[in-house]
């Protein structure tokens, strides 16, 4: 059946993988820099009509430093209060200084932003150094649109599964067609990973799956910063026995106003104050609350104030609040509320130009959040400030784009253009295609679902224990010694096979520098370490494959190159 399988050969001078708001930022600003640059878009999705990517699908909010914000205070703000130091200082500066010119360039593009009558961002300010405005959800159709008019090319319903390298080098990638499993080979001068970070599939909005990763540490690049791929938030539960994700219904903010059983305000109690969103510490609450019978945990917002503070999109507020009105969630209505896990894993590491460790490959958006330590210790995008997942796509897709476009014409110049081996290249098909020959196995959903119960629990990964992640790790471990009986009878259980890899490497490296950093920081809230210890953990967690094996290491943050220490 493999050889019988159709095979198609593609040729571009940078492949991005992923149509998201990073990937059609990068392919829009290396076709802006080079009109004739050869850009090929290839996701398992629909990109070529915007239909790809996740930020943009859920709230149509962006978050910037406005005219009103001074950026030196927006940076001291994410240090103190979110990343905790172990921020790329360069990189930070960088997003808090270009944020505005970011946004203003979204109308180049198409993308609507709601403004004022005097032309001006119309935008909701917050006791904070920045501002949330109002954007259009559907903004990776406008952006398509402009791609496609620019020469921009698209492969739409192919899914990416693994990179081709020469040498050193990563020279192309592989996949297949989800509809008719015809087998693609692509060769390209740069390759841009946009195509998200790892969500465990756990939530109905935030379901990317970690492909990503899993190309990215097979082929040898290394990660970064894995540890902090446990974003959480509250989920709603139901009277009639369900909980409920979707777009939140107000589960978003009741980090500030959660009661316990005796009516207590637990919020004011653990975390007192307005916060820029939900951390381990909120979870904290509810978690010590529940343990000590105190529970179960209600929100009342009736005194939230809300809409003073938003302007929402009328496109935006008709998507968010669809659900919750069928569900019967009013915002006003007293509601039970969980810890809900997201998990945002975007662990490959970037330099400053979003090149990855292997030369040739560049990552961009989810997909490398957190592994350019921009935000430092927590998952990054968005971490804690909710409308910044799209603003960093653009920042870093951004930079992905000019710095593969570089790479790209580089390589063209020097006569040095990579070339893929016929003898990787079937080796990979046989591989890929290898769980659609097996007459039994294991069902990639019933994996997904084991995986799925060792991450989402938030006593494995939110509030975290040396004992605890053992045992999630055990479970993992043993997982993985089932992928190589992985079955599929179908192209999309195929897919499926591959998310269940992803998964399982993702949860590994989570667990692994998890347990590895014996501090407490940021979204890494460790029982049996308490204590932020600046004087042994200020450095970067980094992995690495190496004979086969999760290796890990340690890098020193630079603190004397940087103009704040803690």
């Amino acid at each position: 059946m493999i050889r019988s399988l159709p095979e198609t050969m593609h040729d571009a001078g940078i492949l991005i993988v992923g149509g998201s708001i990073a990937g059609l930022t990068a392919a829009l600003t290396a076709k802006e820099t080079d009109p004739d640059a050869d850009i090929l878009v290839v996701d398992k999705a629909v990109a070529s009509k915007g239909w790809a990517g996740a930020a943009a699908r859920t709230a149509g909010l962006i978050s910037y430093v406005t005219e009103k914000d001074d950026p030196e205070a927006f940076v001291k703000y994410c240090l103190d209060h979110i990343g905790f130091y172990l921020n790329d200082q360069v990189l930070l500066r960088e997003l808090a200084y270009m944020s505005r010119r970011l946004v203003e360039r979204l109308s180049q593009w198409g993308v609507e932003v709601m403004r004022k009558e005097d032309g001006g961002i119309d935008y909701a300010k917050w006791p904070f150094p920045w501002g949330t405005a109002s954007i259009d959800p559907d903004m990776c159709r406008a952006m398509a649109r402009r791609a496609k008019k620019m020469g921009v090319r698209f492969i739409d319903r192919v899914a990416v599964i693994d990179l081709l390298k020469d040498g050193a080098r990563v020279s192309g990638a592989v996949g297949f067609d989800v509809v008719n499993g015809a087998y693609h080979v692509f060769r390209a001068d740069a390759v841009v990973f946009a195509n998200g970070s790892q969500n465990y599939d756990t939530t109905m909005v935030w379901c990317n799956t970690g492909n990503a990763q899993r190309a990215a540490y097979l082929a040898g690049a290394e990660m970064r910063n894995a540890e902090f791929g446990n974003q959480c938030d509250f989920a709603r539960v139901d009277p009639r026995g369900w909980y409920y994700t979707g777009v939140h219904g107000g589960a978003h903010i009741a980090h500030d106003h959660m009661f316990n059983a005796k009516g207590e305000n637990i919020s004011e109690k653990y975390r007192p104050g307005l916060h820029s969103s939900m951390d381990p510490l909120a979870a904290l609450a509810w978690y010590k609350e529940t343990l000590a019978g105190n529970g179960p945990i209600w929100v009342d917002l009736n005194d939230f104030s809300g809409e003073s503070f938003f302007k929402f999109h009328p496109k935006a507020i008709v998507q968010m609040h669809r659900e919750a009105s069928i569900a019967d969630f009013p915002a006003s209505k007293k509601f039970q509320v969980v810890p809900g896990f997201i998990g945002e894993l975007s662990s490959i590491k970037v330099d400053h130009q979003m090149q990855t460790t292997l030369p040739g490959l560049f990552a961009a958006g989810n997909a490398a959040g957190s592994g350019s330590a921009r935000g430092g210790a927590n998952p990054t995008p968005p971490g804690k400030i909710h409308g910044t997942g799209i603003l960093n796509a653009l920042f870093m897709g951004t930079k992905a784009g000019a710095a593969s476009l570089v790479h790209a014409k580089a390589v063209k110049v020097c006569g040095a253009i990579a070339t893929i081996q016929e003898a990787d290249v079937f080796a990979l098909k046989k591989k890929i295609y290898a769980p659609l020959e097996r007459k039994g196995g294991v069902s990639p959903r019933d994996v997904i679902r084991e995986i799925q119960d060792a991450i989402a629990p938030v006593d494995y990964s939110v509030i975290k224990t040396a004992s605890r992640m053992k045992e999630a790790l055990a479970k993992i471990l043993a997982i993985q010694g089932k992928l190589d009986t992985l079955v599929a009878k179908d192209y999309h259980e195929l897919v499926r096979c591959f998310d269940a890899e992803s998964m399982a490497v993702c949860a590994e490296m989570f667990y692994r520098a998890s347990l590895m950093r014996t501090e407490t920081r940021g979204f890494h809230y460790r029982e049996d370490y308490p204590e932020m210890d600046n004087e042994n953990w200020l450095k970067w967690i980094i992995l690495k494959q190496v004979d086969q094996k999760m290796v890990l290491s340690t890098e020193d943050i630079p603190m004397d190159q940087y103009p704040y220490s803690p």
